[in-house]
Parts: C-alpha cells; sequence; structure tokens
C-alpha cells in the first residue's frame, strides 16, 4: 500500500494536481495505522492509503482542506490527554474519542501546483519578469490558453504588438491582469478593444499600470515592481491554487456522546431533540442518546 501511494503521489505532481500527503510519525497502542502508513488526500476528499479511520479520519480530512488553501504543513496529535498545547507553531491536537483508544502523531504535507504567470511579449521588461518569476518558483508560460483563475497574467509588448498582445488575453478572468504602459498608451488600447467588442467590466481587470509604486524607472525596475505586486496578491491571505476544485469548508456540529466533530453534510446519523437536529458520528452514539 505504501508504494502505492508514493506511486500515486508522483503522478498526481507529474500532472500539477494538488493534493495533501498525510503520514503516521507515531502512535500508541492500539491505533491500526503504524508510522510510515501514509494516505493522499485529494481536493475532491478522496482518500487513498490508509492513515486511520473512525474519528481520525474526519479530522485528517479538515485540516487537509486548510493545508490546501494555505499550503502549509501541520502535525496532527490525537491522543486522549492532547499533549501539545496552544504555543506549538504548526500543530493541531486534538482529543482521541475513539472507543478503540490510543493515540496518533500524523504529519500532513500539501504539494501544490507552481502559481502559472503567462507573460505576453517580449520586450526587455517581459525577459525580466520572466526571470524574477522563475527565481520566484512561478511556472512561466507565454500560451494564453493555459489562463484560469488562479493565473497571473502580463502584457509587457511595450510598442512590439501591443493589440495583438492585449486581444490575445481580453475576455479572461486571471488572479491577476497587469499591463505595462503608460497611461496614453493604455487609453488608446482600451479604446481600441471597445471597438473590437470587449466590454468595460473585461477592460476594468486590467491593472494598469502594472506593478507596485516604487517610482522604478529602468526596466529591471519595472519588472522588480510587476512581480512585487504579484507577491503581494498571492501572499496576501490563503493561497488557493484550484479554488473551483478545492474541498468545501462544511457546517459541522459536535456529537454530544463522544466529543467528534461530525461534518454535518455527510452525516449518517441524526436525532431530532426539541425541535433541534443532533449529529452522530456512529450508530453507538445515536442509540446511546436516544436512550437517555
Amino acid at each position: 500500500m505504501a508504494q502505492d501511494v508514493f506511486n500515486e503521489s508522483l503522478e498526481l505532481r507529474a500532472r500539477d494536481e494538488p493534493f495533501v500527503l498525510a503520514t503516521v510519525v507515531a502512535y500508541k497502542h492500539p491505533q491500526s495505522a503504524k508510522p510510515g502508513s501514509r494516505a493522499i488526500i485529494k481536493p475532491d476528499g478522496s482518500i487513498s492509503g490508509w492513515v486511520g479511520g473512525g474519528c481520525v479520519q474526519p479530522i485528517v480530512l479538515r485540516e487537509a482542506k486548510q493545508a490546501l488553501q494555505t499550503g502549509q504543513p501541520k502535525l496532527l496529535c490525537i491522543s486522549p490527554d492532547a499533549a501539545h498545547t496552544d504555543d506549538w507553531e504548526g500543530v493541531a491536537s486534538y482529543r482521541m474519542t475513539c472507543e478503540g483508544g490510543g493515540s496518533l502523531e500524523i504529519y500532513l504535507e500539501p504539494f501544490l501546483p507552481k502559481p502559472e504567470l503567462v507573460i505576453v511579449g517580449d520586450s526587455p521588461v517581459a525577459q525580466s519578469v520572466a526571470q524574477l518569476a522563475e527565481m520566484l518558483d512561478f511556472k512561466v508560460t507565454t500560451d494564453p490558453s493555459r489562463i484560469k483563475e488562479s493565473t497571473y497574467v502580463v502584457v509587457a509588448t511595450m510598442g512590439n504588438g501591443d493589440e495583438e498582445g492585449l486581444l490575445s488575453v481580453l475576455g479572461s478572468k486571471p488572479r491577476y491582469f497587469g499591463l505595462v504602459a503608460s497611461e496614453k498608451k493604455a487609453k488608446a488600447l482600451f479604446e481600441y478593444a471597445r471597438e473590437k467588442g470587449y466590454t468595460d467590466e473585461q477592460i476594468s481587470l486590467i491593472k494598469c499600470p502594472a506593478g507596485l509604486l516604487l517610482g522604478a524607472e529602468t526596466m529591471p525596475e519595472i519588472a522588480f515592481s510587476v512581480m512585487a505586486e504579484i507577491v503581494q496578491l498571492r501572499r496576501a491571505g490563503a493561497e488557493q491554487p484550484a479554488t473551483s476544485r478545492a474541498l468545501p469548508i462544511a457546517a459541522e456540529a459536535i456529537d454530544p456522546i463522544c466529543g467528534m466533530t461530525v461534518d454535518i453534510a455527510t452525516a449518517k446519523y441524526t436525532s431530532v431533540f426539541e425541535g433541534r437536529t443532533i449529529y452522530f458520528c456512529c450508530l453507538r452514539c445515536k442509540e446511546t442518546f436516544d436512550r437517555s
């Protein structure tokens, strides 16, 4: 099974698909998952491999959602005594609620595709932006057909095919759409785009001049300001590559019997008490509640 998980992870990375690799690093009897046990959690919530079931799996799924959104790894400690305190960075502690008992420590490592930057143009600024982007671990391309909601786009034709370059990407809705041009040049290009049938709403997505206001004058400085703006946007909150495929943040409830967190949307066991729906992790908890 470990080899299957390893092979699948290689295939997912080759296809630039996001996933979380969960690895058991420590355990206390009688947990069935042992150190070295691994699982892959995909954006659709599916799991390949095994790092624990029962009350463990919902915790891993919930934390995997966050890891895919933030890109940050985390150590999960699931134990009856919740050993770690709040002053630990990168550690999340949960109380083990499974009747079988035991403890687990599981390391979650997100693997996310590189952010993609589409550059239109072959000007000195475009070349410098490409060099900086590669240094900053972006995937650089000149193919407009690759643009999606998570893509960053920079048009830096600067007098060489300005109209064709802008129209080749105008109409798309990337995460960032920057145009390197003077105010006068941009005004003329936008008027040309309107004549070609593009709307003010589509044109309003363009940031011009592209880049942070750093007082840049030279070509490398302009390129630096553009990449600084892109990095600022990328880091200004949780990075969400493939937003449309990301795991949804589900509404949750607490099982009143064992204290386990239950995903309301997928809960199999419920009871109605005093006009309120109560959610349970398993049939035994539901029956215990109903008897009481």
